[in-house]
């Protein structure tokens, strides 16, 4: 059996038993000590158990915590009871004027307990002197953050193959303090308290600084490591503090940089951009496609994308001026040292919600961009979280407690050198079926027309489930508000199809216009009708092969179209229970006990249905002539009756 060790980062735990929930820091050696082991350091009415720092104008409650070995305690002065025994002097020395003995004894009991008093309070002084504790101060705190950098290399060579390097992750902690009009009383305290002059050096704390997560981190700053950092400097470094003049530089900025003790592994560089030219734009329009992992490094540590600070390009002066960019870009300014082209730059660009890991940027130029030019620049972009493992900053108080509120912004940037060759991008274009300036579309009619076939709810059921059953996604179906056709009984209809079929991964959309006229008798249900059916269809191609294929789907739905409205037309002309008048079909609902005049109507209303539909080029003359000849032959029957 073979046992495999893995290293972890430490994470901040008490240093009793280990639980990860801090409650407070030993102030002197910064020991983390959970609630169950925080000592008490005061009594039952808040008076703190020693004097290490009184008088310097802290808060009541601001006792410190000691660790069981930095346990200790400073005892108060006891400077007032030789006082009292100074008075009790007095008092002896009033009293021997009216007993002589008894006065002796108060000034002899006075002089003793005095002397005893400033021996005992010299030999507090001297202890406290020799157990100074740096001079507490308590800055504001204006921010914290941690920043860690990945560094690397984005190439798209001319083979238009990608190849990117990564460099080692480098970080810093950076914590923004501004000290006041408190810290500076409570120096002159200090240096009263402790008889120090202002020529001294004092040594100040500010607290710790306490990482959360599991962060294994090797500080490059000599002496710096673990997970507990003091804060701490010399008065003298700091003229604010020793000044009486509030309007100086109050700001502290500690840095603290450092380097991974286990680097995570990182298969892949997070960010990579894909050039492309824009269709139909005559190849002047280019688009930079920003993509970037979704779970990077890893699914078990994901960091969240937060936004591509800034973006800079630099473009071949031959493709001409800008014309125009998308997301607010800057123009011009700064030259290219090495290649000499144009800047374009974006800043602070924020993922737009519902994109999944891309941003689109196009830009286009007056001339037309040549494939043999590469193009170069740099992105830096943040993400959410850290890759060391590190998820805050915990400030704590000089005494050990925690400071209150959330003040850490934890990021990880990723920067990158850009070099994208345009030789591998293929000019992708718009295919419209049909296109009459083609030849090849000449004989791909935009309408069809239907005649006798009603335009109602049953007729698009029909047409749009014969689209379903070929594979066709139908994305939408859209009935317009039916209107009057300016003749009685005639309203006018329209719907609208739309959707699309993928051919792999590239999608051809369809839409279909559907329009006609219903004829109404004296029932809200229509007895006859005529369609008229327009059809486009159009996608994307980068080869004649798919250009073919979206030529293919446009005949491939004209078939459904013609075969679905086509076996209405014979559906509706057998319901008709009369004989058949158009090659189209007959309308339906006919009822069969209609009179001569209702039918010699209705036959006159498919002869003029008819022309219209010849005068549209919907049918040919051939098919128009032989309908008449139809309906002539019936109305010459009904006239026989």
């Amino acid at each position: 059996m073979s046992i495999k060790l893995d290293t972890r980062a430490p994470r901040t735990r008490c240093h009793r038993c280990g639980d990860a929930e801090i409650a407070v820091i030993c102030h002197h050696c910064g020991r983390p000590m959970c609630d169950d082991h925080r000592p008490e350091v005061a009594d039952a009415i808040s008076r703190p158990f020693t004097s290490e720092f009184e008088g310097l104008g802290l808060q009541q409650n601001s006792s410190p915590y000691h660790c069981s070995d930095c346990d200790h305690v400073v005892k108060p002065s006891v400077r007032k009871f030789a006082y009292i025994a100074a008075g009790a002097l007095a008092v002896g020395l009033l009293l021997a004027f009216l007993t002589t003995a008894a006065g002796i004894i108060v000034m002899l009991l006075a002089l003793a307990g005095g002397a005893a008093a400033v021996y005992e309070d010299r030999r507090r002084t001297a202890e406290m002197i020799r157990t100074r504790p740096p001079l507490p101060v308590v800055p504001n705190i204006d921010a914290v953050s941690v920043r860690e950098t990945v560094r690397g290399d984005l190439v798209l060579d001319e083979a238009g193959t990608y190849r990117t390097s990564v460099t080692p992750v480098e970080g810093r902690i950076a914590m923004n303090l501004t000290f006041g009009r408190p810290d500076q009383d409570r120096l002159r305290a200090y240096r009263t308290r402790f008889r120090l002059t202002e020529q001294d050096p004092v040594r100040f704390s500010a607290g710790y600084a306490v990482l959360s997560g599991r962060a294994g981190l090797q500080f490059t700053e000599p002496g710096r490591s673990g997970n507990v950092l003091p804060l701490e400097g010399n008065v003298l470094e700091h003229p604010f503090l020793t000044s009486s003049d509030t309007r100086g530089d109050a700001k502290w900025r500690v840095t603290l940089p450092y380097r991974l003790a286990s680097a995570p592994r990182i298969d892949a560089f997070p960010l990579w951009l894909t050039p492309s030219l824009l269709p139909e734009s005559a190849r002047r329009a280019l688009e930079i496609e920003v993509q970037w992992l979704g779970e990077w490094p890893s699914a078990e540590m994901s960091l969240e994308m937060d936004r591509i600070e800034q973006l800079t390009l630099f473009v071949p002066v031959g493709w001409g001026n800008v014309e125009g960019v998308s997301r607010r870009a800057t123009i011009g300014g700064a030259i290219d040292p090495e290649g000499g082209g144009r800047r374009i730059e974006w800043k602070q660009l924020s993922p737009e919600s519902g994109t999944g890991q891309r941003l689109v940027l196009s830009m286009r130029f007056d001339d037309e961009i040549s494939l043999t030019d590469t193009i170069t620049g740099s992105i830096e972009a943040t993400f959410k979280g850290s890759l060391s493992g590190l998820e805050g900053v915990d400030m704590y108080h000089p005494m050990g407690r925690r400071r209150p509120g959330e003040h850490s912004i934890v990021r990880t940037r990723v920067t990158a050198n850009i070099s994208l060759s345009l030789n591998g991008v293929r000019y992708q274009d718009v295919r419209v079926v049909p296109d009459h300036t083609k030849a090849s579309d000449t004989e791909r009619p935009e309408i069809h027309g239907f005649p006798g076939v009603i335009p109602d709810h049953t007729t698009i059921v029909e047409l749009t489930n014969a689209m379903s059953d070929a594979g066709y996604y139908v994305k939408r179906v859209i009935e317009n508000p039916p209107r009057g056709g300016g003749k009685a009984n005639v309203v006018n209809r329209a719907w609208d199809i739309a959707g699309r079929r993928y051919d792999g991964v590239y999608p051809v959309n369809f839409h279909i216009t559907v329009t006609g006229e219903e004829v109404h008798g004296g029932d809200i249900v229509a007895e006859a009708g005529n369609t008229k059916v327009r059809l486009n269809v159009n996608g994307t191609y980068a080869s004649d092969q798919m250009e073919q294929t979206i030529e293919n789907e446009w005949d491939r739905l004209r078939s459904i179209t013609v075969q679905t409205l086509g076996r209405l037309e014979r559906h509706q002309a057998v319901h008709e229970d009369e004989p058949e008048v158009f090659t189209h079909g007959a309308p339906r609902h006919a009822a069969p006990d209609q009179s001569t005049g209702e039918l010699r109507a209705k036959l006159l209303r498919r002869r003029d249905a008819a022309l219209d539909a010849l005068l549209d080029k919907e049918i040919s003359k051939a098919e128009y002539q032989e309908m008449v000849t139809r309906i002539d032959r019936q109305l010459s029957e009904l006239d026989g009756e």
